[in-house]
């Protein structure tokens, strides 16, 4: 066995540069595949863990789109109806709620500095129960006056806590209470300050974009949100599940194409190898003639010609898992500027399960498209392919 692998390199490396070019049609389809599937493992976890950081177990908000209500909850998107912070009368007197706070997200333009704000008013009190990843320097805002700066408002405007944040308001002047330190998300860009102050910058002193709410027992929603449901009407009532099944949906179509893709990439290199491989055939007819004649059987052939594609998939295989780990930041930073929504950290990450699998699967397309040309090479006749 190891002398008809011997042969089968010492084969590829004639045509250094032939070989190469096909395993690198192979790198590139089999990296790419182990992108894809790492960064759907990777998304999925993610989302999981930023829904879990939210600590809410559903939104009421105006009735709309649900991708509307799944942005807000992840990143703070800004919808354009409002909802009356009347409602909260109903949710502070249903049984079974632990938490309940309006949450106000709206863009405030500074014309003065020539910019638009992100402002996210919320109950200051509960702000670490929805936000309990946060790592803040200084306080949370205890008063009106108070702002809680995310980490690039801070960063570009240079500001501390004690610090005066010049509000585009006239003649209102915010104090910096605290910072949130780096979070990767949207998080970062975002102005929280006490949600009376809040409506009180837009003029819209009743105002609420959403109204989080937490149960006491997680499997009592059903429940709760068929209550409110019956007894507030023009609302709408998301889970975080349902949040999940948005984002996903809205990201599935983005995976289906990439995977389609990745699937003509792979019948690209299956091709180039099947071409690759049936060329040296051809090239060495009279080489493989001369090797029947002095004892090769057919199924001695096969194995050369066959181990000659295991070669070049095995190794495309491992390079391309190679080259996607070390492009995996710059693969992330494609894909995070052309989807609408990706959890923050790192989603591509080396998986073992996941490399091995990419490596196998390309191990059996390129096993199948050497299969031709060693039938090829193994029905050659000895003494035709002598006299040429």
């Amino acid at each position: 066995m190891t002398s008809f692998l011997k042969l089968a390199g010492k084969n590829i490396f004639r045509h250094r540069t032939r070989s190469f070019l096909t395993m690198l049609g192979i790198a590139a389809s089999v990296g790419v595949l182990f992108a894809v599937l790492s960064f759907n493992q990777g998304f999925n976890a993610g989302l999981s863990q930023e829904l879990e950081r939210t600590g809410l177990h559903f939104m009421i908000v105006p009735s709309g789109c649900a991708h509307e209500v799944a942005a807000l909850v992840l990143h703070g998107a800004v919808i354009p109806k409002f909802l009356d912070t009347g409602v909260m009368e109903h949710v502070t007197v249903t049984e079974g709620i632990a938490l309940a706070t309006p949450i106000l997200v709206a863009q405030l333009p500074d014309q003065q500095r020539g910019r638009i704000d992100l402002i996210y008013g919320v109950d200051m009190p509960v702000l670490t129960a929805i936000k309990p990843g946060w790592d803040i320097s200084g306080k949370i805002p205890e008063h009106p006056h108070e702002v809680l700066l995310g980490y690039e408002v801070a960063q570009h405007d240079n500001l501390k806590p004690g610090d005066h944040f010049s509000s585009p308001a006239q003649g209102v002047d915010l104090v910096v209470a605290g910072i949130v330190g780096l979070t990767g998300s949207q998080d970062d860009a975002f102005v929280y300050l006490p949600i009376e102050t809040a409506q009180s910058l837009l003029g819209s002193p009743n105002a609420a974009t959403a109204i989080g709410v937490k149960g006491m027992d997680p499997s009592s929603i059903g429940a709760i949100t068929d209550d409110l449901t019956s007894v507030v009407p023009g609302i709408q009532i998301v889970t975080m599940g349902e949040v999940m099944n948005s984002i996903s949906n809205l990201a599935a179509s983005a995976r289906a194409l990439s995977l389609s893709i990745v699937l003509i990439a792979i019948l690209i290199s299956a091709v180039g190898v099947m071409n690759s491989i049936l060329m040296a055939v051809f090239e060495r007819t009279q080489e493989i003639g001369m090797m029947r004649a002095v004892g090769a059987s057919r199924w001695d052939i096969f194995r050369i010609i066959l181990n000659e594609t295991t070669i070049l998939a095995l190794c495309g295989g491992m390079v391309g898992i190679v080259l996607s780990t070390l492009g995996a930041r710059l693969i992330e930073a494609f894909v995070r500027s052309v989807m609408p929504f990706v959890p923050s950290g790192d989603l591509i990450r080396f998986d073992p399960v996941t490399a091995l699998g990419s490596v196998a699967f390309i191990f059996v397309i390129g096993v199948c498209a050497g299969i031709y040309p060693a039938v090829k090479a193994a029905k050659i006749n000895p003494v035709e392919a002598i006299k040429g």
